[in-house]
């Protein structure tokens, strides 16, 4: 077993990197900051332990470093300097976010394209450990080949995997797949069953493109929440999405908030629904919010006037 050690510039979690990326549907989180790869291009050879300043990393063959780098996260700016580009409000309020989940960075895994598409397609309505689950199951019984399952009558156990035989025979469809990531995003959602949502999440973890922003439930609550957004602010539609390239939608039916936090978040509207979303599935809940582990600055920004009730209910 082959270790290599790479330097960690900057603030750095691999857990809090791993966990909101469909790349940790790859890998098992053995103990904290040790994760293995299960599933994809070298699976169960790479095996990453983030050590103080160090990533040690054991592979079990030759591997190329850039790999390494992408997967874990490493490739990616540090969230200091993304702060720095903010200000005001803005800047207090993800200087707090990154305080309650430092270090985290965007990890992605452009070799393992299929195996992200398939986990952002299960991931519709469903439980993330029942999507690891059904990962586990496609890889060891087909190695989460597309043309293989769009060619099954069947997989038993949820409608999620009877719909993936659907969604996988349309992308077969797909001519010329371009590398440019919008034209690459309106021709994913061509297929059956795949939203803006499940597009962008797919291809904010398989490019370089830290810009991309997936709208899911908790980027939407949060940004109400903290007043980035107006209550009014739409969810992207897919209709419109295929119909119109972004700006004539805007200039025709105003901004959707996948266009609301690009502006607001210029370069980087994928790092800050990362953020949102370990915030929004782990303590701004949508019900039972757990107020009194929030930071002091996001809750003076707070609109939730009964979430602030509820906390000073608690307190005292």
């Amino acid at each position: 077993m082959k270790v290599v050690k790479f330097k960690i510039n900057g603030e750095y979690n691999i857990d809090f990197t791993l966990k909101p990326s469909f790349v940790s549907s790859l890998y098992k989180r053995e103990e904290k900051y040790y994760w293995i790869k299960h599933i994809g291009l070298n699976a169960r050879a790479i095996f990453l332990k983030q050590v103080n300043d160090y990533l040690k990393v054991f592979m079990s063959c030759e591997i190329d470093h850039e790999i390494i780098l992408y997967e874990s996260g490493l490739w990616d700016d540090k969230p200091s300097s993304r702060i720095s580009k903010l200000s005001g409000s803005l800047k207090e309020q993800i200087k707090a976010l990154s305080e309650i989940f430092p270090g985290v960075r965007i990890s992605i895994a452009p070799h393992d394209f299929n195996c992200i598409f398939i986990a952002s397609v299960l991931s519709k309505r469903a439980n993330y450990e029942m999507v690891r689950r059904w990962m586990k199951d496609l890889w060891e019984k087909w190695k989460c080949n597309i043309e293989v399952i769009a060619k099954l009558s069947e997989i038993k156990g949820s409608y999620q995997l009877m719909d993936l035989i659907k969604t996988m025979r349309d992308y077969l469809k797909l001519s010329n797949k371009s590398n440019d990531v919008n034209e690459l995003r309106r021709m994913l959602m061509l297929c059956w069953g795949v939203g803006p949502k499940v597009a962008d999440a797919t291809l904010l973890f398989t490019t370089k493109s830290p810009w991309i922003v997936p709208c899911d439930i908790h980027l939407y609550k949060i940004s109400k929440r903290l007043g980035w957004i107006d209550c009014d602010v739409r969810l992207p539609k897919k209709a419109l999405c295929l119909k119109y390239w972004c700006e004539e939608c805007i200039n025709k039916y105003g901004p959707c908030l996948r266009e609301a936090i690009s502006e607001l978040f210029p370069s980087f509207g994928g790092w800050i629904q990362t953020l949102t979303y370990l915030f929004g599935s782990s303590i701004c809940k949508t019900y039972k919010p757990k107020c009194y582990l929030c930071h002091s600055i996001l809750r003076e920004y707070c609109r939730a006037k009964s979430l602030k009730e509820k906390f000073l209910k608690e307190k005292f």
